[in-house]
Order: structure tokens, then C-alpha cells, then sequence
């Protein structure tokens, strides 16, 4: 029976590949979407705004009317920000931390809840490269939120309460994707990145020869 998956940013640049990853190696995906009028063959898609706390659980609502457990989740969606300590504002850090944490944190609390009440489950969260590493300079917002994710995985990994939910945090640096390119155009692109083995690297934490990981922080930084 093929185990079921939920993603949030499955229609991304790094979500397609992701999809289309583990679409091939026989899982059952379960996602959020903006638009009530998406649709895609290889993930079962539910109109959600993941910044919204009641959208969040009307969302699991449904799709726990239709899967009688949720084996992992790979939680992708959230956005990027510039911006220093000298320059940054209150609304900059709160834009940063509704579009990465609170994201996060509303859709694996509902993750867990589920998990916690089936056998476990595995989670992956999205970190970056400035939190992980402690250097946000420029990108202050941003690797405070990003920040705030890792010490989640942390505190789900440490929670003794909590029925085998294990909780991992993949850390890319840049991502080989068309709007990066656009960007920054003068890049040696070959250093970055491939949301393609991003996505097979998330395949192996949810597969069952990683279930004895614990704390993972896969940084996946290629050359960049």
C-alpha cells in the first residue's frame, strides 16, 4: 500500500521536481494549492492558505475525510526577503516570518496532531544556508524566520510526548531554478543546486533506510 505524502509548495520551481520524484517511486501526494482551480495528476491537490490558521485546518479537515493516515510530509512552501539589521522593519521580519514559520508551523502542528494519533510520521522542513551557517547579513528577515524552522524540527525531535515523529530539515543553498538564473544571470550556474537532487535527497529521509536518522540537518549546498 503506498504511503501517503503531504507537500506544501508542490507547484514550485523545487515542488514539481519533488513531485515528479516521488510520484515515481510510488507514493500516494496529498498538497496545498492557492487556486480552487488547480489541478495535476500526480498529487492530489486542496485549496489552502497556509498563513491562515483556520484555512490550515479546514484543509486537514477534508483531506482526512479521504486518508486514514498521513505517513510524512515534506513542508517546502515560503519566500525570500532582503534586508539588514540597519535597514529592515517590523512589518520586513513579520512578512518573513508569516511567509516561512508561521507556514510551517500550522502545517506541521496539524502533521503532528494526525501522526501522533496513527504510529508517527516523518516530517522535513525547509531551511536556508544563512540560517544554518549563523550569516544573514543582507538577508536578516530571512534567516530569522528560517532560523525559527530549525529550532522547530529541534523541539518536535525532543518532545517525548509525541508518538515517533521524526522531524528533518533540508538546508539548500542557492537552487538551480529559471527565476534564479534570471537573477543573477553572471553565476556559474553549475555550482548551485538541482531541485532534482534536492528532491532525491528528500526521497531518501522519507524512505525507510533513514527512519533511524535523528536531528538530520542535510545541508545541501553543492558548490555554492
Amino acid at each position: 500500500m503506498a504511503k501517503n505524502i503531504f507537500i506544501t509548495g508542490a507547484t514550485g520551481n523545487l515542488g514539481t521536481a519533488v513531485v515528479d520524484f516521488l510520484f515515481q517511486e510510488g507514493y500516494q501526494l496529498i498538497g496545498t494549492t492557492r487556486s480552487s482551480t488547480a489541478t495535476e495528476e500526480k498529487i492530489d491537490l486542496y485549496e489552502c492558505d497556509l498563513t491562515d490558521e483556520e484555512s490550515v485546518a479546514e484543509c486537514f479537515s477534508k483531506i482526512k475525510s479521504n486518508y486514514d493516515q498521513l505517513d510524512g510530509a515534506v513542508l517546502l512552501a515560503g519566500g525570500f526577503g532582503m534586508g539588514s539589521i540597519l535597514n529592515s522593519s517590523k512589518e520586513d521580519v513579520l512578512k518573513q516570518y508569516t511567509l516561512n514559520f508561521m507556514t510551517a508551523y500550522l502545517t506541521s502542528r496539524e502533521c503532528v496532531k494526525w501522526m501522533n494519533e496513527t504510529g508517527g510520521g516523518k516530517i522535513i522542513f525547509t531551511g536556508s544556508k544563512p540560517a544554518a551557517e549563523g550569516d544573514g547579513s543582507g538577508v536578516l528577515p530571512y534567516a530569522l524566520a528560517k532560523s525559527s524552522v530549525i529550532d522547530l524540527a529541534e523541539l518536535i525531535n525532543s518532545d517525548g510526548d509525541l508518538n515517533n515523529i521524526q522531524a528533518s530539515v533540508i538546508v539548500p543553498s542557492i537552487i538551480d531554478t529559471p527565476p534564479n538564473r534570471e537573477a543573477m544571470p553572471d553565476s556559474n550556474f553549475s555550482d548551485w543546486v538541482t531541485p532534482e537532487a534536492i528532491a532525491q535527497n528528500i526521497g531518501h529521509l522519507l524512505s525507510d533506510s533513514a527512519s533511524s536518522l535523528r536531528n538530520t540537518i542535510l545541508k545541501l549546498y553543492n558548490n555554492a
